[in-house]
């Protein structure tokens, strides 16, 4: 059965949210579908993953359209899957969300778990749906907010007296994204978080939005991502990293992060070696994408590595190796059988930018050259060993609760 045939069944359950006029869930779900079929990525990427690409849009649309539907009781929502989630989510982090409105006053409680960030974006765009602008950012971090501190932050509305955490509400804010960064899966632990809404009266649809039907939040979303978003990032070199920078907050990456997005190709008797010197920095981590630019299944597959997972070597650098192939090294990174797809390296919490000599240089090599481009010490893995290693990745974050 198709995702057009699955959500036709299911379009019934969202008739009452359509407008005449508007395009329905079926529709928006069908042309998704044949504009992936004819898509350059869907030939490198095979059905499974250009499927789970498409769930993986209805499924953040139709959570953005129903968060809209209860703008006067908003709440908080985890994305919890482990794969097929556009925009290369994190691994190391959880995400979740709640929409605003400009003009409304909340409250978010919270008991701060063990996990090395919490960062609260205020964007102008309902995620997914599209990418947001960042225009504010809370950090409970520099606060003085401490691991086992219970919390309140208030959002909007009047600055108030007393001892409460404030933050102004920018014009135009839509929505609330919440980040809990993780270096230690088996260690750290999550916080816990809820939004509250203070001021009386508020309405229960935003009417300024044009969207009036799951389906118009589906449209929305394959404009964003399939129209604007991917046709520009698949121009990017293939196996170069370019210089680190700063993330871009005007598409909703996170201020205060430097980050590197590159491509890469690989056959089966090649790897790719990328080398980087470990930082300061509160988190560090690569993660691997496929070639709709979603973060394969990295539970079952190593996809990604933080520093705290990852061997470092006696020069103080880190050293992946990216193949089809099993290399036996600790550092490997597993690409999930996608033989091109997306690097993506994030440095959080930095107390300086990187220096010139802590930018990561990539070395396409063949498989059975590897170890003349790795030091003597580099870890080799036993099955048993590889075993265990992803038997540890059970921990993922979004797992914890």
């Amino acid at each position: 059965m198709t995702l057009f045939q699955i959500v036709l069944l299911a379009a019934s359950c969202w008739a009452g949210g359509a407008v005449a006029g508007t395009v329905s869930l079926a529709e928006a779900v069908q042309a998704l579908e044949n504009q992936l079929a004819a898509h350059p990525a869907a030939t490198s990427a095979g059905p499974a993953a250009t499927a789970r690409y498409a769930a993986g849009l209805v499924a953040g649309a139709l959570a953005a359209y129903e968060h809209s539907r209860h703008l006067d009781k908003p709440y908080i929502s985890r994305s919890d899957g482990i794969d097929g989630r556009a925009g290369l989510y994190n691994p190391d982090n959880i995400y979740a969300s709640a929409l605003l409105a400009e003009n409304g006053r909340y409250r978010i409680r919270g008991r701060r778990g063990r996990h090395v960030m919490l960062t609260m974006q205020i964007l102008d765009s309902y995620p997914i749906v599209g990418l947001g602008r960042n225009l504010a950012v809370v950090d409970p971090d520099t606060l003085g907010i401490r691991p086992g501190d219970e919390f309140e932050i208030l959002l909007g509305g009047p600055r108030p007296s007393g001892p409460s955490y404030w933050a102004p509400l920018p014009a135009g804010a839509k929505a609330l994204l919440l980040r809990q960064t993780f270096e230690d899966w088996n260690r750290e632990t999550p916080s816990s978080l809820s939004i509250e809404r203070l001021d009386p009266g508020a309405p229960s649809v935003d009417a300024s939005l044009a969207a009036a039907s799951a389906g118009d939040y589906v449209m929305a979303g394959t404009r964003t991502w399939n129209e604007g978003y991917l046709p520009m990032i698949q121009k990017l070199p293939i196996n170069q990293l370019p210089t680190p920078r700063a993330s871009d907050a005007g598409n909703g990456g996170l201020g205060g992060q430097q980050s590197i997005m590159a491509r890469y190709r690989i056959g089966p008797d090649q790897a790719l070696v990328i080398t980087v010197r470990k930082s300061d920095a509160r988190y560090q981590g690569i993660q691997l994408g496929d070639p709709w630019f979603v973060t394969p299944n990295y539970v079952d597959h190593q996809v990604s590595l933080t520093r705290a997972q990852s061997v470092v070597d006696r020069d103080g650098r880190i050293r992946f190796v990216i193949s089809l192939k099993d290399p036996g090294v600790a550092n490997w990174l597993d690409p999930a059988g996608f033989g091109e797809g997306y690097v993506f390296m994030r440095w959080q919490g930095l107390s300086r930018p990187l220096a010139a000599d802590e930018a990561p240089v990539a070395e396409l090599v063949k498989l059975s050259d590897l170890a003349a481009h790795l030091p003597p010490e580099t870890r080799h893995l036993a099955p048993a060993e590889r075993a265990e290693q992803l038997a540890r990745r059970q921990a993922v974050p979004i797992h914890q609760r």
